[in-house]
């Protein structure tokens, strides 16, 4: 037995489990997150053939982790990240999923994860055509975001993710209270992009209307 840097844990049929290298953990919003799990998980969702999770910058200097994958057709964002919170904690599902051909290796044949990084830097750069709330609910939710987000109503749109903008897990908690606690913790993690947390107010049948949030109660 020697220390090799390798993640692993024994499955209930007695085989190893490989979860990654202990030198890819990374600390995003507080939170240690190891990317071999996350890629583990990742390639096990249908119809994902090959993939790769870099975090990439946003523009206010904070991280956020980027997916990209490989499959016959691009396959929906919002149902990859559904099947990833069934296993994956809110703060270890990817933001963005990016589908691609093919993905960029190295001269060893290994996923060329520094090529992607730039590539998520780059895209992330690209300008984005934000779509904004379309419905009561959506609007409603938007304004309970900027509250708790403490950012301006005009840059959320129906198809951002709350964790995206800044949020974390006590964000969440904030959010449920400014929500009236309409939804859960958990169909808020589960749910962060606006129109998905919206269908879901709208499936319980609860007119959820923001209350004010308290003065320095926005997170950072």
């Amino acid at each position: 037995m020697y220390r090799s840097g390798d993640y692993a844990r024994w499955r209930p049929d007695g085989k190893l489990e490989f979860l990654g290298r202990r030198d890819a953990q990374v600390k995003i919003s507080g939170f240690r997150i190891e990317i071999g799990e996350v890629e583990n998980r990742l390639l096990r969702l249908a119809g994902v053939q090959d993939g790769a999770v870099v975090v990439a910058e946003r523009d206010d200097r904070s991280k956020q982790l980027v997916a990209f994958y490989t499959a016959d057709e691009p396959l929906e964002p919002a149902t990859m990240r559904d099947q990833l919170g069934g296993s994956l904690p809110a703060y270890m599902v990817p933001s963005i999923f990016h589908w691609r051909d093919a993905l960029p290796v190295t001269a060893n044949g290994k996923i060329d994860k520094k090529a992607l990084a730039t590539l998520a830097g780059q895209l992330e750069a690209a300008p984005q055509q934000r779509e904004e709330p379309r419905t009561a609910t959506e609007q409603r939710l938007a304004g309970a975001w900027a509250a708790v987000l403490g950012i301006p109503l005009e840059q959320i749109g129906r198809h951002d993710h709350f964790f995206d903008l800044g949020g974390t897990s006590l964000s969440v908690v904030r959010l449920a209270i400014a929500l009236g606690r309409a939804l859960s913790f958990k169909d808020l993690a589960g749910h962060p992009v606006l129109a998905d947390q919206a269908s879901v107010l709208d499936r319980t049948g609860v007119r959820a209307a923001p209350v004010p949030v308290p003065s320095g109660s926005c997170a950072t």
